[in-house]
């Protein structure tokens, strides 16, 4: 089976059982992110909306990408993409 590689920032890993990278199957961008929250169910309030939508300071890029300006989340993820999930880090 083909497969996505998934990365998370580190401070993202710690609601993921500390992972911060693991594939799950392609698929459309909509499906590959559901695998991500079926994997690992408390990415899904750190991530997204109540509607499903990203939260704003929440970056996702799909290779080179960022999902933000892609038309579609239906767009396929073709076998061997990075999907890169990060979080802005607040300090100072």
């Amino acid at each position: 089976m083909s497969e996505v590689e998934i990365v998370l920032s580190t401070p993202l890993a710690r609601f993921a059982g500390g992972e911060t990278k693991f594939q799950v199957p392609v698929g459309t961008f909509r499906e590959v992110i559901d695998r991500v929250y079926e994997r690992h169910p408390a990415l899904r309030q750190r991530l997204a909306d109540g509607s499903g939508g990203f939260l704003p300071f929440v970056s996702v890029y799909l290779g080179e990408d960022n999902i933000r300006d892609l038309s579609s989340l239906d767009v396929v993820v073709t076998p061997r993409t990075t999907v890169m999930i990060m979080s802005a880090v607040a300090g100072g």
